[in-house]
């Protein structure tokens, strides 16, 4: 089920017992608060000022704006200074130019490039994640956990359906496009770029990972499971991850992968499986087993 980045908000549902409130992790820190005076904007008004900090997230952004709408092209050619001075103009009549920022937020056009390409390595606002925790949630109001059958097929389902939702969003999402190009980048360009984006890229796998590892803790708590040793839930995520990002490299590459029926409905009813949530299930399987400690709620 992992399908993005730490989500920059207060989650999950109250059975987890976790909370985070994420955000936006800056790659770099700001070369001063001094202020930078640009351009009138395309009335003719005064000239507007902006400290640096502010300066370098409007371009940013604009930086990324244009990589989500286009996708990273060879070399980052679409990325210049006058294509995104260019963007924020048509969004905010601001007029910028290279003297506006060349030594004053990043030394050269290189040097932003890999800042944008290190921001979308960073970025927590994923809505994929969201979309896959929502469907889990809603099928954790269907499970029984009045005994050790019960509650692994309460596990099977949870991976059917997380397996499903995130098969989907990810099929559906430019993000994840975008999130395998600097992937690439992070292992194939120049020296400089690769160190600071595979960087970027090592600190996110940190949170998502962490994430994921209190997400799967407090699912398995509430199924009643544990895990098998000598196994972590850290172990399994790191497992799972690995899946997602496969399965749905290999789902981008073709378009679609062929789903089955399985007989594990009520009464033996079939039910469509992705292929991911067949891998998903069977890692938990491997990784978990029932907790015989575990005490099913009144």
């Amino acid at each position: 089920m992992p399908v993005g980045r730490l989500p920059g908000r207060q989650e999950f549902d109250s059975w987890t017992g976790w909370a985070h409130d994420g955000g936006m992790v800056s790659s770099r820190s700001d070369r001063g608060e001094g202020v930078v005076r640009v351009g009138p904007d395309s009335a003719g008004r005064h000239r507007a000022r902006l400290t640096r900090s502010e300066l370098r997230t409007l371009l940013l952004d604009a930086g990324r704006q244009i990589l989500s709408e286009e996708g990273i092209e060879t070399g980052s050619n679409n990325l210049t200074f006058k294509r995104v001075f260019d963007r924020v103009h048509q969004t905010t009549g601001l007029q910028l130019t290279n003297a506006s920022v060349i030594r004053r937020v990043w030394e050269n056009q290189a040097d932003f490039q890999a800042d944008v390409l290190v921001a979308v390595a960073q970025d927590e606002g994923r809505p994929e994640i969201d979309l896959t925790l929502q469907a889990v949630a809603a099928a954790l109001d269907e499970v029984d956990l009045s005994s050790i059958e019960s509650r692994r097929a309460a596990m099977s389902e949870l991976c059917r359906v997380g397996g499903t939702a995130s098969s989907d969003v990810i099929g559906d999402s430019p993000n994840w496009s975008l999130w395998i190009s600097v992937m690439a980048i992070g292992t194939t360009s120049r020296a400089d770029q690769r160190h600071r984006v595979g960087a970027a890229l090592l600190d996110g796998y940190g949170s998502v990972t962490k994430f994921w590892e209190e997400v799967y803790e407090g699912l398995i708590g509430f199924l009643g499971f544990r895990p098998r040793s000598p196994w972590t839930v850290r172990d399994f995520t790191v497992a799972t991850t690995a899946l997602s990002e496969g399965y749905s490299l290999r789902q981008h590459v073709e378009g679609g992968l062929a789903r089955c029926l399985r007989p594990t409905g009520p009464g033996g009813e079939d039910q469509e499986w992705t292929p991911f949530g067949i891998g998903l299930e069977a890692l938990a399987l491997q990784y978990f087993e029932p907790d015989p400690g575990f005490t099913p709620p009144a």
